[in-house]
């Protein structure tokens, strides 16, 4: 959970695409009702979001289209809580290391769980290698999260960064983003592999820009 300075209800000033376009509409009546019944604080809604998040793998292990469903929304739910909690943080005005700590765990064991079930879904139900392609975004993924640092939060560059800023979206896509495209996206529509070639893509151009930019400050 960040201190990060954000607009009411604790959103961020600037967020990316699928948290604020897709994600947003329903954490911020979540966070307003929890703030207004203090029945949960945040480091319970992480532990919430920890433990629906680790259900996504066995979901996506089963093999089976109902289980691509459960999988996806159970990730959504997940990635749902785990933005309720830094929400709820900012507007309560409530921080601690354990916190951090609690949702740093809850986001690395909710990718892992997709990760590790979308190699079994497509070990079980792919033609050939397929599976590799799941364990290579799975790697990717989370060798970018490591060496990004979050995202650019300075003020905006640009005519186009300022328009999109004026919608609390930021330039360029994240992790939020690429991780809702392989992990609900592809299992929804059922396009696992397609998915995730685009996400491995987009994690590819992440990590260049990183290493572009630490070579050129």
């Amino acid at each position: 959970m960040s201190g990060t300075t954000g607009t009411a209800h604790g959103a961020k000033k600037r967020d990316y695409w699928w948290t604020v376009l897709v994600v947003d509409p329903v954490a911020l009546p979540v966070v307003r009702w929890l703030a207004r019944k203090r029945l949960l604080s945040p480091d319970q809604v992480s532990i919430l979001s920890l433990a629906i998040g680790v259900a996504v793998g066995p979901a996506f292990a089963t093999a089976t289209r109902a289980g691509l469903i459960a999988g996806a929304v159970l990730f959504y739910v997940s990635f749902m809580f785990d933005c309720v909690d830094g929400k709820l943080a900012r507007a309560t005005g409530v921080s601690s290391s354990k916190g951090e700590l609690l949702d740093r765990l809850g986001d690395g064991a909710r990718r892992a769980s997709a990760g590790f079930g979308l190699v079994v879904y497509l070990w079980r139900t792919g033609e050939h290698a397929d599976f590799l392609w799941a364990a290579a975004f799975a790697i990717l993924a989370a060798y970018f999260m490591e060496i990004s640092g979050g995202a650019e939060r300075g003020e905006p560059k640009g005519s186009v960064a300022r328009a999109l800023a004026r919608h609390r979206l930021l330039p360029n896509p994240g992790m939020p983003d690429v991780s809702a495209l392989a992990y609900v996206i592809g299992p929804l529509t059922t396009l696992v592999v397609p998915a995730l070639w685009v996400g491995i893509v987009l994690v590819v151009i992440g990590i260049a820009r990183v290493m572009l930019k630490a070579v050129t400050a």
